[in-house]
């Protein structure tokens, strides 16, 4: 065996080993040449399952799905050249959602690069306005800074896979051939684990009290990626405080009277109040109208992430805190506020009357917001539905009223991208039904080879309206209405039964929703159900609800 075999493989089975000590289970490896070592030290770990995906930018979203679905990091592995560059979307919603995905990208040797060689870009720093950390590897050889680099920067990164810095990290590996590593060199390969830290914070509280004394308060929650937050439900139960609950915070499904599931339509139908402070839990909410009245409203508002930089979105905050939501509140009960019961009870009156509406749309209407209504009502506690961008959301933002399934989705950069791919990442875990629309369905179709080739159950909503159904709310419907279909509506006319052929999904279309709020959702399998819709139905019908909201209003009155 020659010497640079031995260093090749210590080298790759070392990290791999690594990777395991410090929390990876699962590896999403993309076929190709330069990456032979690390996907044959991966295959070769006794403990660490792969996932092959041949396309490396849905692959990277199939790893976000599984960090939502598992809470703990991921590991993507590729070939050199533009397979590296197809995980950029993923890495920019990782940076921004803090998902730990640990990107490990093969790459030609120093003496290949910038000479015109085959599958050679400049890979280093590749990421850098998108990872918490990044390394070039150095080729691995005898000596022993090979393996002090990969302890050394392991240590740097694993701050990154758990607590307030959690995010993407990047390791570049350049490789020599011969590229297969002596797989007899089990001596290499380890299976201990890092003990798990535990990340507590304690902060001087006298500050924050002097904000949240008084009576009139408002809790308003965005997604906190799987943290507990039971103590937001006591403090609000103990200080009369009504909970504005994003759908992404699955608060919605505890059905606890404080929670306010209807505040997007209110607001939509133009609610206004003041309250005398607001405290902001988590990442900004999916709401634009929700946003638009932090934004402008004049009270102290306090911003509460367990995250070494804090989302001032939509507005500046008075006060940061670095704590989990559940330190944080628990904490926050020992404060002593004026009582308004009376505060609260508006608020949960406002969203009786607002359910009542919305209860009614869905049961009569038959746009794309009473099939989100109705299917979430179709739920249990052991579904997740993973929602697409856009308005498919949006529909989930008004119309989950108390869904007892857990709602995820990437709404870190927003994309349409990758949607399929993270859905069926977490259907690793979880059950999943994922509700879509044309469009985004279309961008990640690829996606879809995953529950083929690794037998992957999942259900499909796909929302067809033949087109951008969000662009029919903004401005170049009405300003530009010439260049609308061509540049925003973008009808695509497919017909998806194709698709699901292709991939091996059972398939059933439907042209008549009413037909499909009778549909018993599937218990095994992978189903497409394609829905078709209408663009400019939804629009109106969707106003009309929240022309009706208008009625609905806070209503101040002695005490």
């Amino acid at each position: 065996m020659s010497t640079h075999t031995e260093s090749l493989t210590k080298q790759v089975f070392t990290f791999v080993s690594k990777l395991y000590e410090y929390g990876v289970d699962d590896v999403v490896i993309s076929p190709g040449s330069r990456s032979t070592p690390l996907a044959i030290a991966c295959e070769r770990h006794p403990h660490i399952k792969t996932w092959i995906h041949p396309d490396e930018r849905s692959a990277a979203f199939f790893a976000l799905g599984i960090i939502k679905a598992s809470q703990k990091p991921v590991a993507i592995i590729c070939t050199s050249g533009t397979a590296a560059s197809n995980y950029t979307p993923a890495v920019s919603e990782a940076f921004i959602s803090r998902l730990p995905l640990v990107v490990v990208t093969s790459d030609r040797p120093h003496e290949l690069r910038n000479v015109g060689a085959p599958q050679a870009i400049n890979q280093i720093n590749m990421f850098q306005n998108f990872t918490k950390f990044q390394f070039d590897m150095p080729i691995a050889d005898e000596t022993e800074g090979t393996i002090n680099a990969i302890n050394m920067n392991m240590i740097k990164a694993e701050k990154h896979f758990v607590g307030p810095q959690r995010g993407p990290v990047h390791f570049n590996f350049p490789f020599r051939e011969p590229l297969i590593p002596n797989v007899k060199l089990r001596r290499y390969l380890s299976s201990k684990r890092k003990i798990a830290t535990k990340y507590q914070k304690s902060i001087d509280f006298s500050n924050i009290q002097t904000y949240i004394e008084k009576p009139r308060g408002i809790v308003v929650v965005g997604d906190t990626q799987g943290q507990d937050l039971s103590q937001i439900l006591t403090y609000s139960a103990i200080h009369n405080i009504p909970i504005l609950a994003d759908p992404l915070s699955n608060l919605r499904k505890l059905n606890h009277p404080n929670v306010i599931a209807t505040y997007d339509a209110l607001f939509k139908g133009g609610l206004s109040i003041e309250p005398q402070f607001i405290i902001r839990v988590g990442q900004p909410v999916v709401s634009k109208h929700l946003n638009n009245w932090l934004k402008d409203v004049k009270c102290p508002q306090i911003l509460v992430q367990n995250n070494a930089t804090p989302d001032a979105y939509p507005k500046v905050p008075t006060l940061s805190v670095e704590l989990s939501p559940n330190d944080f509140f628990r904490q926050a009960q020992d404060v002593t506020p004026t009582q308004n019961k009376n505060w609260l009870e508006k608020w949960i009156t406002m969203d009786k009357e607002a359910r009542a509406l919305i209860e009614k749309y869905i049961q009569e209407e038959t746009d794309e917001g009473a099939v989100v209504g109705s299917l979430l009502k179709k739920m249990s506690s052991k579904d997740t539905v993973f929602v697409g961008n856009s308005m498919p959301v949006r529909d989930v933002d008004t119309f989950n009223l108390d869904s007892k399934a857990e709602i995820a989705a990437n709404r870190g950069a927003n994309g349409i991208d990758g949607v399929v791919s993270t859905a069926l990442g977490m259907s690793v875990y979880k059950k999943v039904t994922l509700v879509i629309g044309d469009i985004s369905f279309f961008h990640d179709m690829n996606g879809l080879i995953m529950s083929k080739l690794h037998d992957l159950d999942i259900t499909i909503v796909c929302l067809n309206n033949n087109g951008g159904g969000i662009f029919n709310y903004l401005a170049p419907k009405d300003e530009a209405p010439e260049h609308f279909e061509k540049l925003f509506g973008t009808p695509l006319d497919l017909d998806f039964q194709h698709v699901a052929h292709l991939y091996e999904l059972g398939y059933e279309k439907f042209e008549d929703v009413a037909e499909y709020k009778r549909q018993t959702l599937p218990q095994f399998g992978s189903y497409l159900y394609e829905i078709l819709t209408n663009r400019e139905e939804n629009t109106e019908t969707h106003r009309e609800l929240f022309e009706k909201m208008k009625g609905i209003q806070y209503v101040n009155s002695p005490r």
